[in-house]
């Protein structure tokens, strides 16, 4: 999904070409190797476009990365089909380490429809970059006021419930939640994104929109929009004074993860290097910053196995929920 952060820019050109100037090092293979790694610019895939959420995290990223690195990073922008242009491009690319991707659980739904040249055991893991928490949120005049009018209103109706699309990783959680917590079927109304969502909560047209933190931050503060529920055990530092699904007793965790990963074929010393240098950069003080302005959970930065765990636990789950709606291929 396409997500849009207020609280970051995309960083220049120059920025990067400065950054890396002043790296003392550079990153290369282990003695014997004949081949200096990363020998070229290493390429990131996205298929969002320029500010979606998962842009901006690619290029905060890149801050730091360039001096990690020793070699300039550049944005790879395709766009389309929720993700199934970038797998395409990704997998048009030589597999030499120079090309990864920043992907969300929307290509491994992408994936499951059948809608990818890439299939999911291509993936190889190397680094996640963001948690961002799922938040259920109302508008000001809603007369649903708390966590528990929201539960309590829908074990008796049906709430209509804003998502980005049909089978998209918002909606899912939704559907996952619902069940979770007891609630009548909600009824999911597709929007194009975020930002369409919170107007319509705002204007009263919906009972609840699924969000981040991000797409209505500035609602959120202006007292337009208020969050009732964030749906992961704890809470979030940004919202300190709304319950998690935990404080309610709910068995949720359901947030927007992105995370990087390339395809089979990298040989192993490379991937090492692409894991510890992401590593590395995401624990610069500008991403940290970012990290802990944007609504992102604090432990979001993590390697290779913990986010290749994820992955395939991502992949399980939207396996059976896509099966349950007949959307699996």
């Amino acid at each position: 999904m396409n997500r849009t952060t207020a609280s970051a820019r995309p960083f220049s050109r120059r920025e990067f070409i400065t950054s890396a100037a002043a790296a003392t090092g550079a990153w290369c293979l282990p003695s014997g190797a004949q081949e200096k790694f990363p020998s070229k610019p290493i390429e990131i895939v996205t298929h969002s476009g320029a500010g979606g959420g998962t842009d901006i995290t690619a290029r905060m990223m890149m801050v730091h990365a360039p001096g990690v690195f020793g070699t300039e990073l550049v944005v790879a922008n395709r766009v389309g089909g929720a993700g199934a242009a970038a797998l395409a491009y990704a997998q048009s690319r030589p597999r030499d380490g120079h090309t990864i991707l920043l992907v969300t659980q929307s290509h491994l739904l992408t994936i499951l429809q059948g809608k990818s040249p890439v299939k999911y055991d291509e993936f190889v893991a190397l680094a996640r970059a963001t948690a961002d928490p799922q938040v259920l949120m109302v508008g000001k005049n809603s007369p649903i006021k708390t966590a528990q009018d929201l539960i309590a209103a829908g074990k008796t109706r049906k709430l209509k419930a804003g998502v980005t699309h049909i089978g998209s990783v918002d909606h899912l959680s939704l559907l996952g939640f619902a069940r979770k917590a007891g609630l009548q079927a909600l009824t999911a109304v597709p929007f194009r994104g975020g930002g369409d969502i919170v107007i319509n909560i705002v204007s009263g047209n919906l009972d609840v929109g699924m969000l981040n933190y991000a797409e209505a931050e500035s609602q959120l503060k202006a007292g337009d929009a208020r969050a009732l529920l964030v749906l992961t055990p704890q809470r979030m530092k940004v919202l300190p004074d709304v319950p998690s699904a935990k404080d309610l007793g709910i068995d949720a965790d359901y947030s927007t993860v992105r995370g990087f990963v390339t395809l089979k074929g990298v040989p192993e010393d490379r991937l090492k290097i692409l894991e510890d240098g992401l590593i590395k950069a995401m624990r610069g003080q500008m991403y940290a910053t970012y990290i802990d302005t944007s609504g992102q959970a604090a432990d979001s930065v993590a390697g290779r196995a913990v986010w290749q765990a994820q992955l395939d636990s991502f992949y399980a789950e939207g396996e059976s929920e896509l099966k349950a709606l007949g959307m699996a291929k």
